[in-house]
């Protein structure tokens, strides 16, 4: 049933909403007014050569807060190769909007900024301590799951959008860290959502994957809508080879969970494995394994909201309690062809974001 949440893919959904099926520069711009009954972002991710990590995130305003005023926001993240994590936030004026482009990504907060210039992408993050400057050179074209809309409801008015603008890059960086000053080279990716109705009463919770293995580029995910949406599992997937993608049919894709715990920090569960298999026609068919071993990121969203008497107590009544998790892995592809198996390993990273506070959710294909 539609109104149970559905990844548009209809004639009239590209239609009506302004787009083809060929992805546009214009498509990774601003799609929203960034104020109230909205929210977006830019994420960024990197992964050096020397282990380094780097995730930055451009918001409109505090993550999902759809009511909340306009607060433009940077959220960086750095994982230096001996373990140290060091997080950065840095917020304009609440009220104030985003200084952002419609027309492509070119996205200014305080001294930092990204754009999309020749092809290329330019991140610059800058405050007292650390400067990081990033350009990311695309491997692959720009990509989105269908119409990168998820929509909901009796009149599919509430939706979750997502646009890949850079499923794999090379990177080249330098980075200033306390005077230090070093260059980087690695891979990396970029994603854009944006939406106008609060995401836990869509989605129960999310594991969202992004590996390199061997000559692949992989982008998985096991989307599980909120209860009041029937907790209908929509998978998404996109496998590529030499600058091509092969396979993003998601209609196809089947999803195995094992080894499920209940996470110290969250107290809701985790699959420590997760396998995503995807037939690709009658001799050819994939495996995505990932194989958790730890994590790098635990954290609350609701750390750092600024929350009024009333909302904490109805927060604390309803044991609200939003969670995010950054895992790292072992990722297996397996590329079954004509009755040939070949198997690569590699590290990985993917997340587990899950909005709503039960530990179980009966999950629906």
């Amino acid at each position: 049933m539609k109104k149970n949440g559905h990844l548009a893919n209809q004639k009239e959904d590209y239609k009506r909403l302004g787009i083809t099926k060929e992805p546009a520069i214009w498509e990774d711009g601003m799609r929203t007014d960034g104020q109230s009954g909205s929210y977006e972002w830019w994420y960024f991710d990197a992964e050096y050569t020397d282990g380094t990590k780097v995730v930055v995130v451009f918001y409109t305003k505090d993550g999902f807060d759809i009511k909340g005023e306009a607060c433009p926001t940077i959220r960086f993240e750095l994982t230096l190769p001996d373990g140290k994590n060091i997080t950065k936030l840095i917020s304009e004026t609440k009220g104030s909007t985003i200084r952002a482009s419609k027309e492509k990504c070119d996205v200014k907060i305080d001294r930092s900024s990204i754009q999309y210039l020749n092809g290329k992408y330019l991140i610059h993050f800058v405050d007292d301590d650390i400067e990081y400057r990033c350009t990311m050179k695309p491997i692959l074209p720009m990509w989105r799951p269908k119409t990168g809309h998820i929509f909901f409801g009796e009149k599919q008015e509430d939706f979750f959008a997502w646009f890949v603008a850079q499923p794999s890059a090379d990177l080249e960086a330098v980075m200033t860290v306390n005077g230090q000053q070093c260059k980087l080279v690695g891979n990396g990716y970029h994603d854009h959502n944006w939406g106008n109705a609060e995401i836990n009463n869509l989605i129960n919770h999310w594991y969202w994957c992004r590996a390199n293995v061997g000559p692949y580029t992989i982008i998985s995910c096991d989307i599980i809508t909120s209860k009041k949406y029937g907790y209908r599992r929509l998978p998404v997937i996109m496998i590529a080879k030499d600058g091509e993608i092969l396979e993003d049919r998601e209609e196809y894709t089947v999803i195995e969970r094992k080894d499920t715990i209940e996470h110290p920090f969250t107290k809701k569960f985790m699959d420590n494995k997760l396998k995503f298999i995807q037939s690709s026609g009658s001799n050819t068919s994939y495996e995505i394994e990932y194989h958790r071993k730890e994590d790098i990121d635990e954290s609350s969203l609701l750390d750092g909201m600024e929350l009024s008497f009333l909302k904490r107590i109805a927060v604390k009544l309803l044991k609200v309690n939003p969670t995010y998790i950054r895992s790292v892995g072992t990722v297996t592809l397996t590329v079954n062809e004509n009755g040939k198996h070949e198997v690569y390993k590699q590290e990985g990273m993917w997340e587990q974001m899950f909005f709503d506070n039960n530990k179980k959710a009966i999950i629906k294909e």
